[in-house]
């Protein structure tokens, strides 16, 4: 039987019967010290009744002649009382002056005095356990008392075979209770073998949910447990093959052309033009780089690997100041006029995705607003829930293409820059996770405004 750490067994099996042993072994200790009291006292009242009458009997035979006491026991008499198998037999016999009149003086008398007649009480007389009875007649001479004493061998051996035939009734109830037990533990167990049988029989990567229709009640929440476990484990892995299949498919064009680039730079000996390709493969390295960026940013967003971050509280102004220098340093590169009108907006989320989606929000801005446009940031709390807003002066966002720019690697018809389609799907990945919600307005002045709207300071 194999132990853990804490001396249990690691089988149900033998928990139980290291739990139940105990338990049943002190019940049967129980049981066994309430019967040998029973079976004591049920030998006891006979025995001492039988006792009782022989002393009756020595005091019916008790006569007086001429003022002396004596026991008239004939042969036969004598021998009747005698005549015992298995006990031996003694008695004593006194007079109103307590003087023996006949019999073995040495009788332990009472350890008490006694009333009642006849009167019992236990005692050892010459080395072996004996039950004695007192009883008392009147004569003509005054009070006498007549002492007789048994061993208690055949009292005895009853009681040891009345306990002997219980102790083999309760340890045949003992095992067969345990037997019941154990084979109760494997019917109930049932279920969870054949849910283990499932998923052993299942390829690696089956990840359908478990059967909870026909589990009992009590190992339906264990079911449940599992089924929600596979259904993470199925989002992980959809989620894991759609990553891959999408960085397969978008680097393989910027890697095909950065080795077309290198190659042509290779042959190149003109130091000019050597410049110049240098240049462009630093700018293709950049958006290659840009790009597996974004594809592991929305990886990261997609539950479950979203879940892993953890919440916390934070305010979206502090994250619009630890970030703003990134972007203007690029809105400055670009010729764009950068702003942000911050406002304390306390929510409860992932600071790194919550980051994320500002980053990609600003990014997609910067990335669509021609030189000497205007890019505004703006957060704070409306109407009791925080809401970050990055509006620009951009190309805008036409009402019939505002639900299909959150698709992946989705671009609109005729979009100028070098954008991958894949920032605002990142926003949307992170805005669901948070339970936000995205609405996509056309300011007067052109351009586009994105809000995400965040719930009440609760926790998503």
């Amino acid at each position: 039987m194999r132990l853990r750490a804490d001396g249990f067994p690691r089988s149900l099996h033998g928990r139980l019967l290291i739990l139940l042993l105990p338990t049943l072994g002190a019940v049967l200790a129980f049981n066994l010290w309430s019967d040998f009291r029973a079976a004591r006292e049920y030998t006891r009242e006979p025995y001492d009744q039988a006792l009782a009458d022989t002393a009756v009997a020595l005091a019916a035979h008790i006569q007086v002649h001429d003022r002396v006491l004596s026991l008239d026991l004939s042969p036969q008499a004598a021998l009747t009382l005698r005549a015992r198998p298995f006990d031996d037999l003694y008695y004593v016999v006194r007079g109103p002056n307590g003087a023996v009149v006949t019999g073995q003086e040495d009788l332990p008398p009472p350890s008490a005095p006694f009333v009642q007649s006849p009167s019992f009480y236990d005692a050892t007389y010459r080395g072996a356990p004996v039950r004695v009875v007192l009883y008392r007649t009147a004569t003509a001479l005054g009070e006498v008392t007549v002492q007789a004493a048994q061993t208690t061998r055949r009292r005895d051996e009853l009681t040891r075979r009345f306990v002997s035939e219980d102790l083999l009734q309760d340890s045949l109830l003992v095992a067969a209770t345990l037997v019941l037990v154990l084979l109760g533990v494997r019917y109930g167990l049932r279920p969870l073998l054949r849910v283990r049988a499932d998923l052993e029989q299942r390829p690696s990567g089956d990840l359908r949910a478990l059967q909870e229709t026909d589990v009992p009640s009590e190992v339906r929440p264990l079911v449940h447990a599992l089924n929600q476990q596979l259904r993470a484990l199925r989002q992980a892995s959809e989620a894991q093959q759609n990553f891959l299949a999408n960085a397969a498919h978008q680097l393989r064009t910027p890697l095909a052309g950065l080795q077309t680039q290198i190659e042509v730079a290779a042959q190149e000996q003109d130091p000019q033009r050597l410049r110049e390709d240098v240049a462009g493969l630093l700018a293709s390295v950049r958006r290659a780089s840009h790009l597996a960026n974004q594809l592991l940013a929305l990886a990261r967003a997609q539950p479950p690997a979203s879940l892993s971050h953890g919440t916390q509280s934070i305010d979206l102004k502090e994250i619009m100041v630890d970030s703003a220098s990134v972007h203007f340093d690029r809105a400055v590169a670009n010729d764009v006029d950068l702003r942000f009108e911050t406002g304390t907006a306390p929510l409860h989320g992932s600071k790194w995705l919550i980051r994320e989606l500002a980053a990609n929000l600003i990014d997609n801005a910067l990335t669509y607003t021609p030189p000497g446009g205007n890019v505004t940031v703006r957060c704070g709390v409306k109407a009791h829930r925080p809401f970050l807003e990055v509006e620009d002066t951009g190309p805008g966002i036409p009402a019939s293409e505002q639900a299909r720019v959150f698709e992946r690697f989705y671009r609109l018809p005729g979009s100028a820059g070098e954008g991958s389609g894949l920032g605002l799907a990142i926003v949307k990945e992170i805005a669901t996770t948070h339970a936000a919600t995205i609405a996509i307005t056309q300011p007067e002045r052109g351009g586009a405004c994105i809000t995400v709207t965040f719930p009440s300071c609760a926790k998503t």
